[in-house]
C-alpha cells in the first residue's frame, strides 16, 4: 500500500542514486507534512551514463510505501513537445532535471492541492514544514522559494548565508509547462507572473530545510561532478580536487559563502551505509514509463 496521509499536500522528490545517502532522511521528513510523495527517477545519470540499478533497487525496496516513477532517458530529444534541444545545446542536461519535476506534477493525485519541489539532498525539518502550512502564514503567495541552511563537504560546516531551492507551488495556480527551463526551479520562479515571494522561513524566521548538496566522499563528489544536471558548467573534476587536497572551496561553493561549523549536524548523511550486495524484485511500486506514456497522463489530466 502507498503512503498517503490527509494534508492535501504532495511532495515531488527527484532523485537520483548519487543522492542514495539523502533519499530516505528526505522521504522520512517529508512524510511528516505530505499526502502523497512521489519520487521521480531517470534510468541514466544527465550525462547519458546508465543509473546504478543495484542502488536503484535497494531505494525501491526500502520506500515501498511511496510511488516511484522511473522514467526512460533519450540521447537525441527532449519528453517536452515545446523544447528542441540537442544533447551539444549547454542546457539539455538541466532540461533533463527539468523533466523530473514535470513528470512528477502530472503523476500526483487529482486531490493535491499545493506542491513542494525538492531534491533528494534538500532535507525537511517535518514537523516545522507542518506547523508552517498550518499557520497560513504565507498563503496569499501562489509561488515560493524557501530558504535553506546550505553546507559544504561536512554536515557541521554550515554556510553563513542561506540558499533558496526548495520550491512551493498552489497547484491550480501553476502552469507546469514553465519547469521545463534551462534554469531549472529558478527560471520556474522568475517566469511566474502571479503572488510569489522567496527567502521564506518558518514561523521562528528560521529555515526549514537543510542543504546538503555537497555533504560527500571524494569519490562522490568527483562522480556527481561528472554526471548532475550542471556538469558541463563548470571543471568540477579540478575543483573537487582542489578543495580536497587544499581545502580551498571557495571553486565549488563560490566567493559570497563563508562557512562555520555547528556543533550539532540536524542530520549525518556519513551514517548511512551504501549497500554492496543487489537484491531481487518486484517492485510494485515502480512505474516505469517513456514519453508516450507522459503524454497519455497529460491528456488524462486535462480531461480530469
Amino acid at each position: 500500500m502507498l503512503y498517503r496521509a490527509s494534508s492535501g499536500v504532495g511532495t515531488v522528490i527527484t532523485y537520483c542514486t548519487n543522492d542514495f545517502r539523502f533519499i530516505s532522511k528526505c522521504v522520512e521528513e517529508a512524510k511528516v507534512f505530505s499526502q502523497q510523495v512521489v519520487i521521480v527517477v531517470c534510468d541514466h545519470f544527465f550525462d547519458g551514463t546508465p543509473e546504478n540499478r543495484m542502488l536503484l533497487e535497494h531505494t525501491y525496496r526500502a520506500h515501498s510505501d511511496c510511488q516511484f516513477i522511473e522514467f526512460a532517458y533519450f540521447r537525441d530529444r527532449l519528453y517536452s513537445k515545446y523544447h528542441f534541444l540537442k544533447p551539444q545545446d549547454p542546457d539539455w542536461a538541466a532540461y533533463w532535471a527539468a523533466t523530473s519535476r514535470y513528470i512528477g506534477f502530472q503523476y500526483l493525485d487529482p486531490d493535491i492541492a499545493s506542491v513542494f519541489f525538492l531534491d533528494s539532498d534538500e532535507i525537511a525539518e517535518g514537523g516545522r514544514v507542518l506547523s508552517w502550512l498550518q499557520s497560513e502564514v504565507d498563503i496569499q503567495y501562489e509561488v515560493m522559494r524557501l530558504g535553506s541552511y546550505y553546507y559544504a563537504l561536512k554536515p557541521t560546516l554550515q554556510a553563513e548565508h542561506l540558499v533558496n531551492l526548495p520550491f512551493f507551488v498552489q497547484r491550480k495556480r501553476f502552469f507546469p509547462l514553465i519547469l521545463f527551463n534551462g534554469l531549472e526551479r529558478l527560471g520556474a520562479y522568475l517566469s511566474y507572473n502571479g503572488p510569489k515571494r522567496e527567502s521564506v522561513l518558518g514561523e521562528d524566521g528560521k529555515p526549514l530545510f537543510h542543504h546538503y548538496s555537497w555533504v560527500r566522499t571524494k569519490s562522490e563528489c568527483l562522480l556527481k561532478g561528472r554526471t548532475w544536471s550542471h556538469h558541463k558548467e563548470q571543471d568540477w573534476n579540478r575543483l573537487v580536487e582542489e578543495a580536497f587536497s587544499t581545502d580551498d572551496i571557495r571553486g565549488i561553493f563560490g566567493t559570497e559563502h563563508t562557512f562555520h561549523t555547528i556543533s550539532s549536524p540536524y542530520f549525518d548523511p556519513f551514517e548511512v551505509v551504501i549497500p554492496q550486495k543487489s537484491i531481487e524484485g518486484p517492485f510494485p511500486n515502480v512505474l516505469k514509463i517513456q514519453d508516450r506514456d507522459l503524454f497519455r497522463k497529460q491528456i488524462q489530466n486535462e480531461l480530469i
